[in-house]
């Protein structure tokens, strides 16, 4: 995701500024340092600085962008290796382990019915059948 990019309120209160001080007089200058061509020099040093700091926002993105490509690439290629490791001496070897790859567990079948005999029986017994609805029990 691209990152955004900043603009400055203060940057645009003065160009305002000083296009409206320039409609006075364009060498507008109060003394002790205050006048336009200083308040105009500031004004393009953070002009430069925000353009800057824009311009390498976006090659910060264009890097990340090149990043992520590169690391799908090396995972992919990875994943062959270990796949041609795999195929060469087998899934079931130590070698496939040795680059990381890990063995097949053996599975064991587990029952369909997962209740116990007593959890079974306790159902039976409370006259509860498979829809989860209570029906009555009759004796004779």
């Amino acid at each position: 995701m691209a990152r955004l990019k900043r603009s400055s309120p203060t940057l645009e209160k003065a160009l305002r500024r000083i296009a409206g001080m320039r409609s006075i007089s364009s060498t507008l200058d109060f003394g002790n340092g205050l006048n336009l061509t200083d308040y105009d020099s500031r004004i393009q040093i953070l002009q430069t600085q925000l353009s800057t700091y824009n311009t390498l926002l976006s090659t910060l993105d264009e890097m990340a962008g090149r990043l992520s490509l590169t690391e799908e690439e090396l995972n992919s290629y990875s994943e062959k290796m270990l796949m041609s490791v795999a195929t060469h001496y087998g899934k079931h070897s130590l070698q496939y382990v040795q680059a990381g790859g890990k063995p097949r567990q053996k599975s064991s079948r587990r029952s369909s019915n997962s209740q116990s005999p007593s959890e079974s029986t306790a159902t039976l017994l409370n006259g509860a059948n498979k829809n989860g609805k209570d029906t009555s029990v009759v004796l004779p």
